[in-house]
């Protein structure tokens, strides 16, 4: 797949997840061809994601999928070139906040003998005056 075509990939896939992607022209004192700027955002309650018109393509796409890879993007079809993209650069993202109401899953690892591990109880702490 081209590299323009894979950029309106993942512009549309954000698009139908209600996201907005807005390129901009960064100042060039904010960013540099070593660490471009732009990503995941939210505005007056919306959900946006900013790009640095002046990136090289590369890096275009490389802002664009570390911000999806932070939004569940399961609900819809995406090829797989741009899911690979996407998972590609999600090493580098932080991890998606959970919804309000959305139980939190923690990763499960299990030991060599195929037990889970043992939970460790909470720390205890005493109340001290202020």
């Amino acid at each position: 797949m081209e590299l323009s075509r894979l950029l309106d990939e993942l512009t549309l896939a954000a698009n139908r997840v209600g996201i907005a992607v807005r390129m901009e022209a960064f100042d060039p004192h904010l960013s540099d061809a070593r660490n471009p700027r732009g990503g995941l955002c939210t505005v007056l309650g919306r959900r946006l994601i900013l790009v640095d018109a002046n990136a090289s393509l590369p890096d275009r796409i490389a802002t664009l999928a570390t911000a999806l890879a932070r939004v569940d993007l399961e609900s819809i079809f995406l090829p797989p070139i741009v899911r690979a993209t996407i998972g590609a650069h999600a090493r580098g993202a932080r991890p998606r906040a959970p919804a309000a109401g959305e139980p939190v899953r923690l990763p499960t690892r299990h030991g060599k003998s195929g037990k889970p591990p043992r939970l460790l109880p909470l720390a205890r702490t005493k109340w001290r005056d202020a």
